[in-house]
């Protein structure tokens, strides 16, 4: 029963995860993509994010409670911009 029941829970936190793709404008270097990736690793929910400069994306996965505003504020503060995003 105990098996079952962890069963369930594991899968419940997998229906949970969404994966984003952000548009980051301004993104030019390494070091961009780290602050980036850092700002977004901050904010509560959010479980991975690998940034890529030479096509200024993210592709984060978080839980169900992140909003694409709670992220646009955290990279705002880097000094860049979400231009677009895409949830699924």
């Amino acid at each position: 029963m105990a098996r079952i029941i962890l069963v369930l829970s594991l899968c419940a936190v997998f229906l949970q995860a969404r994966e984003w793709t952000l548009r980051i404008g301004g993104m030019h270097c390494i070091a961009c993509t780290l602050a980036v990736k850092k700002a977004l690793m901050e904010v509560p929910g959010v479980r991975n994010a690998k940034v890529t400069f030479k096509n200024e994306t993210a592709l984060v996965d978080t839980d169900e409670s992140v909003t694409l505003n709670a992220m646009q504020t955290a990279v705002a503060r880097t000094g860049y911009a979400i231009t677009s995003a895409v949830s699924k």
